[in-house]
């Protein structure tokens, strides 16, 4: 795998992290609305919590595809 490749792979991989630790977060605080009667509010973050788990879910393919040569990031000097 290029350089190029890896980093890109890293990247995808490490903002699909941050999406899934966003998402525990987001997740406990819709608990706590709904355990508070906010049952409105805690739906709309739960809706983005699924937002988020979805596009986690899609950058992990994303990392996948670089891993197998399916997706190629090229570098600058090859795209001149």
């Amino acid at each position: 795998m290029t350089k190029e490749n890896q980093e890109l792979g890293e990247a995808l991989i490490s903002a699909a992290f941050l999406l899934k630790w966003s998402s525990a977060d987001l997740h406990k605080k819709a608990c706590e609305l709904s355990d508070a009667g906010n049952e409105k509010e805690a739906q709309a973050i739960q809706e983005i919590v699924n937002n988020y788990q979805a596009s986690e879910t899609a950058l992990l393919d994303f990392a996948n595809e670089v891993k197998t040569g399916r997706i190629v990031r090229a570098s600058v000097e090859e795209t001149l």
